[in-house]
């Protein structure tokens, strides 16, 4: 297999788990229009200012969706673990100058498809079209569990969760990120990781 073999055969599996429906030769028309590359660690794949214009899946790196609020700081929203789609899904849909940015924690290989040739794909055929609708479903639904763990959980909770869910967020991500992303002082996540840690 060459460098980029392994992730090409990774995505089929990850298509395939998307749709049921899709055939070998559907997958194979699909991922010719998907641009192989490598991105080193702490890269931007989409930053904020600009559009976009790209759906990402990353083989082996971690991938946080940050902002700059007016003190300079930056604010984690979310992070998404290694091979998962991950685009600023509001601008790579409106084609609007996107408010964020997307990062990359890790040296990685990267299949990516721009929205042109996804919308493309949609057209030409019914299992993409389906695979469309199906990722659009998993994004809403991930939302909603998100913005349901942070309204109704404290932050012990969600860190907990996190740690269960994602252990590799906890060992990538600095712990300034993993603070803001659950709206809490680094302070307040040391305490709450010495906790855990005790009950262990």
């Amino acid at each position: 297999m060459d460098n980029f073999e392994k992730i090409k055969t990774e995505l089929a599996k990850e298509l395939l788990n998307y749709n049921h429906s899709f055939s070998t030769e559907e997958i194979e028309f699909g991922l010719r229009f998907f641009e192989p590359k490598e991105f080193a660690a702490k890269s931007l794949v989409s930053k904020a200012g600009e559009i976009a214009e790209y759906l990402f899946y990353a083989e082996s790196s971690i991938t946080r969706c940050y902002y700059v609020d007016p003190d300079g700081q930056e604010k984690t929203l979310w992070m998404k673990p290694e091979k998962t789609f991950i685009t600023e899904y509001k601008s790579f849909v409106n084609e609007d100058k996107s408010q964020f940015s997307l990062q990359l924690y890790e040296d990685t290989k990267v299949y990516m498809i721009s929205r042109k040739n996804l919308l493309h794909l949609f057209q030409e055929s019914r299992n993409w079209a389906l695979f469309g609708v199906y990722l659009t479903e998993r994004v809403h639904i991930t939302l909603i569990d998100v913005f349901t763990n942070l309204l109704t959980n404290d932050a012990t909770r969600n860190y907990q969760y996190i740690e269960y869910m994602f252990p590799r967020f906890i060992q990538v991500a600095p712990l300034k990120d993993i603070a803001s992303m659950l709206q809490i002082s680094q302070v307040s996540l040391s305490r709450i990781r010495s906790g855990n840690q005790l009950k262990k």
